[in-house]
């Protein structure tokens, strides 16, 4: 049975994180996706992690179901290749720098005069508006820039650490799978394609919601900490801990707020539990003997008991009581333990997969399941320019012309004795 967007054609200018993933969502949702490499290849063909010549473990995992195109589009003969690939898209998908994109003539205006009814698709750092807009950037740099890396935990030396899951750059491509979905439903009624932007400062600061409403009267220290504490605090050289417990200290919701939603060291290990509801809290009292009250009237007390009851006993114990209560609960797992999860496996979110280049290997399978228009089953992610060929040739191009194209430089065939993107060339 077809996915979703059979029938639709996805055209990626884009490398790294937030597009690549991004189309490879609209893969797993049936389209066609064209994913066009710099002669090179993609970024994350070479460098650390090589399962195979042009296959990096980052690659690998962001890259299924697509077909590879390789055209260098700084070349004067790859301009009209470009064009008839716009023509054929229904998406334009871009996360090339502001200025690159115009240099390359893939700017929104000359994509929609080429073709009206692509939906463009463009992955920024920080935007198309704002002062900052021409910056370039990286998921770690917009973690710093965002004030995500200061919610999580610092190094021994107090330095910020970042999120090592690239979390910006996975919420945002989400935001743009989203985004280029109401896009395509809107040109059903519509007809005309529109321009979606994501940008991954919008993204870490979506995964920080709970922590940025702003309300005048009752956050007025919000304020006064960001315009003159923190300034004062800069200059006498204040310790990121001192900071931060000065920031804390100001909040209507201090850290007491999460003594019942947090994780927990028992005899033998550490679970976390979540007793979001005042229901389950007062569930979570009686069992561990803990005054329910003082959950709301003395959280750290209350947070300190729990603390006490739960190293009493061993992670499976405690589990066992707390799933028998209803109370949401789990222990704390590594990553590596996720891959052989028999949980995870049986709802399809680790899946194995059998490439021809790589053989066997496990990775997140497609994370939505949908009914009747099931996504998943994508061709498996392809060898460096691959396609060049098929492709050209279906947009007009004879065996002749596309030979002329990769002798002059505009193109990479496959086999055609150019070195592979993992020959480490500076």
């Amino acid at each position: 049975m077809a996915g979703p967007f059979a029938g639709i054609t996805v055209v990626e200018f884009g490398q790294f994180v937030v597009v690549p993933f991004c189309s490879q969502l609209l893969a797993d949702s049936g389209a066609r996706v064209i994913k066009v490499e710099p002669l090179r290849g993609d970024a994350y063909r070479s460098g650390v992690g090589q399962l195979a010549p042009g296959f990096t473990r980052q690659f690998l995992i962001k890259n299924r179901g697509k077909e590879s195109v390789s055209i260098d589009l700084a070349h004067p003969d790859a301009a009209p290749v470009i064009e008839e690939l716009i023509k054929l898209a229904d998406v334009v998908l871009i996360n090339l720098s502001p200025s690159a994109v115009k240099r390359r003539g893939l700017d929104y205006e000359r994509v929609a005069a080429l073709n009206p009814r692509a939906i463009y698709g463009a992955a920024t750092a920080y935007g198309q508006i704002g002062p900052e807009a021409p910056l370039p950037g990286m998921d770690v740099v917009v973690q710093a820039r965002s004030g995500l890396m200061s919610s999580l935990a610092a190094e021994n030396d107090g330095t910020p650490h970042h999120s090592e899951v690239q979390a910006t750059d996975y919420a945002s491509a989400l935001l743009l799978y989203g985004g280029i979905s109401a896009a395509l439903y809107a040109r059903t009624n519509t007809g005309k394609g529109q321009r979606v932007d994501v940008a991954l400062l919008g993204g870490a600061l979506a995964l920080q919601n709970n922590s940025l409403a702003h309300h005048v009267a009752e956050d007025g220290w919000r304020e006064d900490f960001v315009h003159e504490t923190l300034p004062a605090m800069r200059r006498a050289r204040a310790t990121r801990a001192e900071v931060e417990a000065e920031r804390i200290s100001h909040r209507a919701d201090p850290p007491g707020h999460t003594a019942h939603y947090r994780a927990f060291a028992t005899k033998d290990g550490f679970l976390a539990v979540g007793a979001g509801s005042p229901n389950t809290r007062e569930r979570l009292a009686a069992l561990v003997g803990v005054d329910s009250v003082l959950a709301t009237e003395q959280p750290a007390t209350f947070g300190a008991r729990l603390k006490e009851a739960l190293l009493t006993r061993t992670n499976e114990e405690w589990i066992a009581d707390l799933r028998a209560a209803d109370i949401p609960v789990a222990p704390v797992r590594h990553i590596e333990e996720m891959l052989f999860d028999e949980h995870a496996i049986a709802e399809g979110l680790i899946a194995e997969y059998d490439h021809p280049v790589v053989g066997k290997f496990r990775g997140i399978g497609v994370p939505i399941r949908m009914s009747d228009t099931p996504m998943g089953g994508s061709p498996p992610t392809p060898s460096f320019a691959a396609h060049t060929a098929s492709v050209l040739s279906e947009i007009g191009y004879t065996a002749a012309q596309i030979s002329t194209l990769a002798d002059s430089g505009a193109v990479h065939v496959a086999g055609d004795g150019v070195s592979s993107p993992n020959s480490n060339e500076e």
